[in-house]
């Protein structure tokens, strides 16, 4: 386990962690998600770990949610182990990075502000655990608010960045309100309910049941922009997953081929760069609403065989990684 010096007398919300690791008998952390070193706790930072573990342990019964401590969030997994429980502590931040600096190439950043998501809509940022999935898809629905004003609500479990609030400058001010549910199964319920709030767009955590997958597709086909995290390896797997949740809910496929705005598979590891860490993001877009294959895409979502996608997905690669910043995918 990695020991520095430079860490005594350091306060726990002042580490430099992104996931903290409370197990019964001691704690560590990362630096960020991608990171495979056990970085120890000492003197102060430990002793208020094991403080905040009695409070965690006195105050959350769940195996997921969200809590304080000293002016920092975090998102808290419980893990049930041999041992007794472990408490991993993600550090939630209180606002995304702006939309261009995302490390995205400036045409797919183009893109997803297109005109033609307007109509509504179903976007998906897919990738695996800790690829900054939520942080890509908060930073680019702010970026709609600041750009073009309307109202948003999110559906989260747990919150993880702080959204809540205006957005914008002049006579273009966009309004975020945030709500948070205990459980997966109120998901479905949640969106259902939202749509009488009339919201522009609808912003999910993540997309796990059935449910949510069935009311996500009805408020995009009704006209709402909605937007939701969905762990897959590559675009294609995360269709997969749509189709059989919309399947197994009772809808049509063809539901979701009409829904989808775009899916977006992004993967992410941290390089060092002049002493300093900083995402490098590798993103494999399928952009459907305003793109100039459109109609075929579309025809090909609805025979459910998406492996005949790979040529286009392949196509919208190169497209966005040419040097020209702005033009139809």
């Amino acid at each position: 386990m990695a020991y520095d010096e430079s860490l005594v007398g350091v306060a726990l919300k002042d580490l430099p962690f992104s996931d903290l690791y409370l197990e019964p008998d001691g704690a560590w952390f990362k630096t960020s998600p991608s990171d495979k070193e056990r970085r120890s706790l000492v003197d102060l930072s430990l002793d208020e770990s094991l403080a905040l573990r009695r409070r965690l342990q006195e105050h959350r019964t769940g195996l997921d949610f969200r809590a304080d401590w000293e002016g920092i969030g975090l998102r808290v997994q419980r893990i049930e182990t041999l041992e007794g429980d472990v408490y991993i502590c993600r550090r939630l931040l209180d606002r995304p990075i702006e939309y261009s600096r995302l490390g995205y190439p400036p045409r797919l950043l183009d893109a997803m502000l297109s005109d033609a998501f307007a109509k509504g809509g179903l976007v998906l940022w897919t990738g695996a655990t800790g690829d900054g999935k939520s942080m890509s898809q908060a930073s680019w629905m702010l970026e709609r608010l600041k750009r073009f004003g309307g109202t948003a609500c999110t559906v989260e479990n747990p919150v993880e960045i702080v959204l809540q609030g205006r957005h914008g400058s002049g006579s273009v001010v966009g309004t975020c309100y945030q709500t948070e549910v205990h459980n997966d199964s109120e998901f479905g319920t949640t969106i259902h309910r939202l749509l009488r709030a009339a919201p522009n767009l609808i912003m999910l955590g993540e997309i796990r049941t059935r449910e949510a997958a069935a009311q996500a597709v009805l408020a995009g086909t009704s006209g709402h922009l909605v937007s939701s995290t969905l762990h897959a390896n590559d675009v294609q797997t995360a269709l997969e997953r749509m189709k059989n949740m919309v399947r197994e809910s009772g809808l049509d496929v063809s539901f979701l081929a009409d829904a989808l705005c775009a899916v977006i598979h992004q993967s992410m590891r941290m390089a060092s760069y002049g002493g300093s860490e900083r995402r490098v993001i590798t993103v494999t877009p399928l952009v459907i609403a305003g793109a100039t294959n459109e109609t075929a895409i579309r025809a090909t979502l609805r025979k459910g065989d998406f492996s005949q996608l790979s040529s286009e997905i392949d196509r919208q690669r190169r497209i966005v990684s040419a040097t020209v910043e702005s033009g139809r995918i």
